[in-house]
């Protein structure tokens, strides 16, 4: 996202936001990401819109060099400053894009996992501004926590980037479909418990290729659980899932 000012706000590229290694290490060895707590299997987020101009398979044992990185994605972003802009999620245990995939801000790109150079399953995010990894944290807002206390955060004169408080959020519709009537019945009973079809934002639609589910307007909150649902029942990865403008 692109403040008015051309001030950039990635945004993050987990759902839950848990800083467990800062850009330096506890130790105050440099680390240029951050580690974000995530079990395996988490759904990963891109930051930002832009082009996927790097994808690497890890071959799974090679822990060195930039095999260290595991299963990784990088996106190009638009320039910032006149300088090129480009971020990158590692360790994951699955990648869903390609090279030369438009990829949307918040759109799943793969799940977090423990591949490459790792002790455990987390998300490695990294911030590449001119070709240089910079602190992550001076990009996006401050909705995060930290593992300790000791996890270091930013530097003196460093912050967050600050979300402007009367900025409306976009309302999305989320189209899913045909899927089977169990998987309609589980998608209805979701939005039940969310509450939407008290106030009529459900619809389904049968037919005889299979069931057709739409669930909007939603707010960004309810359209990430909804994605998240879908993904669990793997209609993501088969490509029935569509987030569109409402």
């Amino acid at each position: 996202m692109r403040l008015a000012d051309g001030t950039v706000l990635l945004g993050w590229p987990l759902a839950q936001h848990t800083v467990t290694a800062g850009n330096y290490y506890n130790d105050g060895s440099a680390h240029n990401a951050i580690d974000l707590r995530a079990a395996a299997g988490t759904p990963a987020y891109a930051a930002e819109d832009g082009p996927v101009d790097w994808v690497q398979a890890w071959d799974g044992r090679t822990t060195t060099g930039v095999q260290s990185y595991g299963n990784a994605v990088r996106i190009r972003h638009a320039d910032a400053g006149g300088k090129s802009l480009q971020t990158r999620y590692a360790h994951l245990s699955q990648v869903l894009v390609r090279p030369g995939d438009a990829v949307k801000a918040g759109q799943l790109i793969g799940y977090s996992g423990q591949s490459g150079n790792v002790t455990a399953p987390h998300l490695h995010f990294e911030v590449i501004l001119d070709g240089v990894r910079r602190n992550p944290l001076v990009w996006l807002d401050d909705d995060f926590t930290t593992a300790s206390p000791a996890v270091y955060t930013y530097a003196a004169g460093e912050g967050p980037v600050a979300r402007p408080a009367q900025q409306p959020a976009a309302l999305q519709r989320v189209v899913i479909g045909p899927v089977t009537a169990g998987d309609a019945d589980i998608l209805q009973k979701f939005a039940a418990w969310l509450g939407l079809d008290a106030r009529g934002l459900v619809r389904r639609e049968d037919a005889g290729s299979g069931a057709r589910v739409v669930l909007g307007p939603l707010s960004a909150g309810d359209v990430r659980m909804t994605v998240e649902l879908a993904d669990y029942l793997g209609l993501t990865q088969a490509g029935l899932v569509k987030v569109e403008a409402a």
